[in-house]
């Protein structure tokens, strides 16, 4: 990473603002649950209204809308969706929410909303920006790199007998070389998510994901011992939109194959697709149906 992608500003940057406003494009965003663990959510509906202030909104109710409310504190992730990619991450604290008003219309006129006659952005959530980095550029090598470590890792990392925790449409998604994917963990210097590109990622296994540190390497190894990660893999098609999340325990690193790989043991399995949203791992336990009332 080049001494301007370390760099941290109290607010956006002009080009900073204008690639959280692409209508096309990835935004992340990183919230902390009440068990302090992050919580990654896609949010689209998201942009930089002045430099010192972000504003997203609510489309549909889900985990990270209930988590601000009680954790302001909250990490940010925007890049493009062609090439070549930029991104830039940010660290912000909500403030307050309004119930429509004119940055819900505003959301709800844009492409991806003024055809929907049945749902519409509700609320507004806005936040005071903590820092910002420069619009930086996600540079192919490194990720080149890692795809090619994984050919080495991934097969040495898998454990026949490991417990399936993660489903078979999880364990592709997250397989996919092509799939972007990324990580998100409480920075220790200041309490507030961070939001790591992490192309690398890959399931050895059905019980775990491991990670080469081919590409931010300053940023993985702030991961300790027992922190909880979020992680989340996304691919879009023609079709649909298609993302997961994996809510883990770093538990350290190990050589496979003679690489270095940090590894995120499974704690849950979160579907963070509408209609429904929540856990899918592990399975909630229900009260048998009752058919006999004798």
């Amino acid at each position: 990473m080049s001494k301007k992608s370390k760099e941290w500003n109290s607010k956006f940057s002009k080009e900073g603002i204008e690639l959280s406003e692409m209508e096309v494009g990835l935004k992340l965003l990183s919230t902390i649950d009440p068990r302090g663990w992050p919580h990654i959510t896609m949010i689209s509906f998201n942009r930089a209204k002045t430099p010192e202030q972000v504003v997203w909104g609510e489309f549909t109710i889900g985990t990270s809308k209930r988590n601000v409310l009680q954790n302001p504190k909250q990490g940010a992730f925007y890049m493009n969706a062609v090439m070549p990619y930029k991104f830039l991450q940010a660290k912000m604290t909500f403030d307050h929410r309004v119930k429509g008003g004119e940055d819900c219309e505003y959301f709800s006129r844009g492409q991806m909303l003024r055809y929907n006659t049945y749902m519409n952005v509700e609320k507004a959530y806005y936040n005071s920006v903590k820092a910002a980095t420069p619009v930086m550029d996600l540079k192919v090598l490194p990720i080149a790199k890692g795809l090619i470590l994984n050919i080495f890792t991934k097969r040495k990392a898998n454990d026949p007998n490991a417990e399936e925790k993660l489903h078979l449409l999880g364990y592709d998604l997250y397989n996919n070389p092509f799939n972007p994917k990324f990580i998100s963990f409480i920075d220790l210097d200041d309490g507030y998510p961070l939001i790591i590109p992490c192309f690398q990622l890959r399931a050895p296994d059905r019980s775990k994901l491991i990670f080469p540190y081919s590409h931010f390497k300053e940023d993985l190894e702030k991961l300790k011992i027992g922190m909880h990660v979020s992680t989340f893999a996304v691919i879009a098609d023609e079709i649909e939109l298609i993302n997961l999340v994996i809510q883990g325990t770093f538990s350290g690193t190990q050589k496979f194959g003679g690489v270095k790989c940090g590894i995120i043991e499974i704690d849950e399995v979160y579907n963070s697709m509408p209609p429904l949203s929540g856990l899918i791992y592990p399975k909630l336990k229900t009260r048998p149906k009752v058919t006999n009332f004798n």
